[in-house]
């Protein structure tokens, strides 16, 4: 079943029948699949979907995304402001994709990643959960295996951010 646009108001008494996914295959707009009842699936959308988003609908069913669960590393939110400053400063500085949650942040678990948390005494347990990490934080949608590049010089140069400036002379990326 070759499926190129959503399906508007789809009606939610009918049955579902799932598509099992994992998150990264729910970042591109291109995927084929095959539903729980043996339908084959192929998309070409104008945009990724989302776990819980119905792509299809027949006379007695519905066709629902379902994103699989994965191995995370949760860490809980500190109550110190402070120290929450530092865990969003140590996250910032992975460039890794974060889902932030109102009382934890999701990472994917990653063998490098657990041993810097652990080896810089950030609270952390394992699960295996859902991982919707927050499209804007760094590379969530980039995980198609090469480089854009950075397109300028940290050599000495100023930029403004909301009424403030700074330079970026003497610093490595």
């Amino acid at each position: 079943m070759l499926i190129t646009s959503l399906p508007n108001s789809p009606d939610l008494t009918l049955p579902e029948i799932e598509i099992s996914l994992d998150r990264h295959t729910l970042l591109k707009r291109r995927w084929r699949a095959t539903a729980a009842d043996g339908t084959d699936l192929a998309l070409d959308l104008e945009e990724p979907v989302s776990h819980d988003a119905t792509v299809a609908v027949t006379d007695s069913a519905r066709y629902v995304v379902k994103q699989r669960p994965e191995a995370v590393l949760i860490i809980p939110l500190p109550e110190s402001t402070d120290d929450a400053a530092r865990l969003g400063w140590f996250f910032g500085n992975q460039h890794l994709p974060v889902e932030v949650r109102p009382d934890c942040l999701l990472v994917e678990d990653l063998p490098t990643l657990a041993e810097a948390i652990h080896r810089n005494h950030i609270s952390h347990r394992r699960g295996n959960e859902i991982f919707q990490a927050d499209p804007h934080s760094r590379s969530a949608g980039h995980g198609h295996g090469h480089d854009h590049g950075h397109a300028h010089s940290h050599d000495e140069h100023v930029h403004s951010h909301g009424g403030h400036e700074h330079s970026h002379g003497d610093h490595e990326h």
